[in-house]
């Protein structure tokens, strides 16, 4: 089959989006809805497929009674109180959504080497996973955690503030909350973000009322109360509480069988990348709350938070028909039997389509009824695909397994799969019978790739430069969600106890893992191949060739072709293309190339690598985040690579030992300049020979993840003073999650929270003449310019006089810090801790990062 040719083929666009999330806006139960109804334990977020337990049954149509919103905001995942939004949900039944302005791009990671935009999938997900446990929804603006601030002035002007201000207005007139809670106050010092977080939500608070400010979209609306969650890190030892506010979170939920203290644990614990594992409190867990604003005419709370706000449905009017179907469906859920509530709530649903559409709750609650319909009937609707993925034009099995587990009155009236085709076949379902519908599905050419929408389009950056600012997604209603619709959806037509509506479930792939048992994935919608640089830059050190390494993997069966690489004028490239033929789908190979910049090169280039497969000419290249508390998602971008020619004199260290850590890109990085470097593991620093390195680096946080660490340090010091390099990348030490007496140098030092986060600030050299800034490369001004995100991070705070210092360093506004790179002679060798963030400076190809790990690296002495 002719299909189109893509050469760079952008996933997904805003405008397709548009058109595939609308029809399903109103079908797809609010996730909070879901929790409530199918979360089997604690231990994991829930699968949408698992049977609701008979008191989730009941907590769900209890809460299908009450009305009233609370929307909690803050500034990156892990920001939102758990317990506060686990408790709302579950004890006051309200409904409760989480606004983060940012994804959380520019954190660290504990599970991957994953930054920057693969980061934030993953923080993303996590969030997803968070709220699918504690029953909450999530909203997101369009802002880039661009790394750590230190004012919300900074904040706001890199982001934009009005742009953010909008988005958070949208989603206050989206969910149209009676309550607004921040996490933070609007006072420094605080992180940047932070603060912003809260003078934005003060700002939007009023303007989402006004008709004037950002017009279009959903309607103006004014909240009753905006309310601070105070921090009780920040509480002093004699404060009087008595002035705030509060509740006693860490209640129990008899429907559910836990506190809202161990929800909020198990929740909390889904921040994996973050390192926030929690054990939940037991006892009461009050929280505290300061009113910052009132709606004009509303008497601010004086005893409850929440008071004042009506959470029955005679807030609105001519609703009393539904309160009796209510009524009598929360009578006739039988918890041994819960289908026998079906007619009482297909009753209810038929209540809520007659209230008028301009009700805020009623797509909401028409929701959670059909949810509550589908749960009380047991009924699984489970559509799997064999493959990983779906190609375009090319036929892929789909089984859509059906049981009504409870039954009742349950019939499929038909079936609509993903590319469009309709199943008919109306069946009556038993109980517990399985029911199976087959289709090779074969989605038409131009179907959209698989990528998350915010990444489908380049970011923007503030004006006049700086890091990227905002994400780029035109259609504004899309922008503030948490992902788009489904890649696969099949709708299933149903009637269940009379009432007839439509279910989506996203086409899934199963595999069985012989540890962690089944994994569900959702299957994507990708190319015939991908071809994937294993790299983002390619640096070229003295203007040498370098290898380019580019693996193409096939989505599909029988993929054969070519791969290429299209390089500019004056640079060559050997061989001119590769042959690769891919029998199986999933199967990949590696193909090099030797790239030879022109003689003299200096500037950056941009390569770009090609796969030729029959009409199809492929420059995508495929990452994937794989962890195993979240879905495994691929990401498409551009396969595009930077080359970097430039200078750099390595010296004579050049076989170097490497330390993994929380996960990062500096070994590789420094094999792409020629050092040889080998990765050590437990057993080769306990016994391995250390000698044949000339240095060893541990990589970012090391220390933190690896509590053996500390055990080496003999070995680690008596290579130093044989003439070896030890360097510590930074490592976190907070008040909350102190490192520790463990050893690190041959002299004591204390790190700390110090960072420069300016990447620009200039960097003074203590001693001009220290053989770390002349030898082999003697270092400039030039070395620290393009650097990315941050200068660097957890610096040290005081150190042994035996210690030289580098740099001197600071933010704008700010003192001088020394102590971003500490070096000690020890022995022979050299021991040096350095919080400059290399990890995010390798990978992005900044040449003096390199200059700078290279004379380092030769600080040491004769072996």
């Amino acid at each position: 089959m002719s299909v189109p040719r893509f050469r760079i083929a952008l996933p997904v666009s805003s405008g397709m989006l548009r058109g595939m999330i609308q029809p399903f806006a109103r079908r797809l139960a609010p996730a909070f809805v879901a929790v409530m109804l199918i979360a089997p334990s604690l231990r994991a977020a829930p699968r949408e497929i698992d049977p609701p337990s008979a008191g989730r049954l009941r907590l769900a149509l209890e809460r299908l009674s009450t009305v009233g919103t609370v929307l909690y905001v803050a500034a990156h995942p892990d920001d939102e109180n758990t317990r506060l939004l686990a408790w709302l949900a579950g004890e006051r039944k309200v409904r409760v959504a989480y606004a983060a302005l940012t994804r959380g791009d520019g954190g660290q990671n504990l599970v991957g080497a994953e930054l920057g935009p693969l980061l934030g999938l993953v923080r993303t997900h996590e969030l997803l996973a968070a709220r699918a446990i504690d029953g909450a929804e999530q909203w997101f603006t369009r802002a880039i955690d661009f790394g750590y601030s230190k004012s919300a002035e900074e904040a706001l002007r890199i982001w934009g503030k009005d742009a953010i201000l909008g988005d958070l207005v949208r989603i206050i007139r989206t969910v149209r909350p009676d309550v607004i809670v921040t996490r933070f106050d609007d006072k420094p010092p605080n992180h940047g973000h932070h603060t912003a977080s809260a003078i934005l939500a003060r700002e939007a608070f009023t303007a989402a009322a006004d008709a004037s400010r950002f017009p279009g979209g959903p309607a103006p609306f004014q909240a009753r109360y905006l309310l601070e969650n105070k921090s009780s890190w920040r509480f002093t030892g004699d404060e009087d509480l008595s002035v705030y506010l509060s509740v006693d979170t860490g209640t129990y939920s008899p429907l559910l069988g836990v506190t809202y203290s161990a929800i909020a644990a198990a929740s909390r614990t889904m921040h994996k990348s973050q390192g926030f594992g929690t054990a939940a409190t037991l006892g009461p867990a009050p929280e505290y709350f300061e009113v910052t604003a009132t709606a004009p005419g509303v008497a601010a709370p004086t005893k409850d938070p929440f008071e004042g706000v009506a959470t029955s449905w005679a807030r609105f009017p001519k609703t009393g028909a539904l309160e009796k179907a209510l009524a009598a469906a929360e009578k006739a859920l039988d918890p041994e039997h819960p289908e026998a509530a079906l007619p009482a709530l297909a009753r209810v649903r038929a209540e809520l389509l007659k209230l008028p559409d301009d009700n805020p709750a009623k797509a909401e609650k028409l929701a959670e009824v059909e949810a509550l319909l589908v749960g009380a009937a047991g009924l699984v609707l489970a559509p799997r695909a064999e493959a990983e993925a779906v190609v375009p034009g090319v036929a892929s099995p789909v089984t859509a397994s059906i049981v009504a587990n409870g039954a009742g009155d349950v019939v499929v009236n038909g079936i609509t799969w993903p590319d469009g085709a309709r199943d008919g076949a109306a069946r009556k379902l038993a109980k517990g019978a399985l029911v199976t519908a087959s289709r090779d599905l074969t989605m038409p050419a131009g179907t959209p790739f698989s990528t998350p929408f915010w990444l489908a389009e380049p970011p923007t950056r503030a004006a006049g430069g700086g890091p990227p600012a905002l994400f780029s997604v035109k259609d504004a209603d899309l922008a503030i969600r948490p992902v788009g619709p489904p890649d696969l959806p099949v709708v299933f037509d149903v009637t269940i106890g009379g009432a007839r509506f439509d279910v989506v479930r996203a086409v899934e792939t199963a595999a069985v893992d012989r540890v962690n048992g089944e994994r569900l994935r959702p299957t994507e919608v990708l190319p015939p191949v991908t071809i994937t640089p294993t790299a983002s830059v390619l640096m070229m050190p003295n203007g040498a060739e370098a290898v380019l390494r580019t693996r193409v993997m096939a989505n599909a069966d029988k993929q054969s072709g070519t791969a290429s690489i299209s390089v500019p004028k004056g640079y060559r490239v050997a061989p001119s293309s590769a042959p690769f033929s891919l029998a199986k789908a999933g199967d990949s190979v590696e193909l090099a190339f030797t790239v030879t910049p022109p003689k003299g090169a200096s500037a950056p280039a941009e390569l770009e690598a090609l796969a030729q497969v029959g009409d199809w000419s492929v420059a995508l290249r495929r990452d994937a985040i794989d962890h195993l508390h979240i879905p495994a998602r691929t990401i498409l971008s551009a396969a595009r690579v930077e080359a970097v020619p430039f200078a750099i004199a390595r010296g004579k260290a050049t076989r170097v030992g490497y330390i993994p850590g929380a996960g990062d890109d500096v070994a590789e990085s420094l094999r792409q300049v020629g050092y040889d470097v080998t990765v050590l593991d437990d057993a080769a620093l306990a016994t391995g020979d250390l000698g044949r390195f000339d240095a060893i680096i541990a990589g970012i946080r090391a220390y933190n993840v690896n509590e053996h660490l500390g055990g080496f340090h003999e070995r680690l010091m008596r290579f130093v003073e044989q003439g070896g390099v030890y360097l510590v990348q930074y490592v976190t030490s907070t008040s909350r999650r102190p490192l520790g007496d463990v050893p690190m140098g041959p002299y004591p030092f204390v790190i700390d929270q110090d960072r420069v986060t300016d990447e620009t600030a200039t960097m003074t050299a203590v001693d001009p003449k220290a053989p770390a800034l002349t030898t082999p490369n003697a270092l400039g001004a030039a070395d620290f310019a393009g650097w990315v995100q941050e200068r660097g991070l957890y610096f040290a705070r005081t150190w042994d006089p035996r210690y030289q210092t580098l740099f001197s360093a600071h933010d704008p506004g700010e003192d001088a810090l020394l102590g971003s790179t500490i070096v000690a002679r020890h022995g022979k060798g050299a021991f040096v801790y350095t919080g400059l963030a290399f990890f995010r400076q390798l990978p992005a190809g900044v040449s003096g990062a390199y200059r700078l790990l290279a004379n380092l690296l030769a600080l040491g002495g004769a072996k």
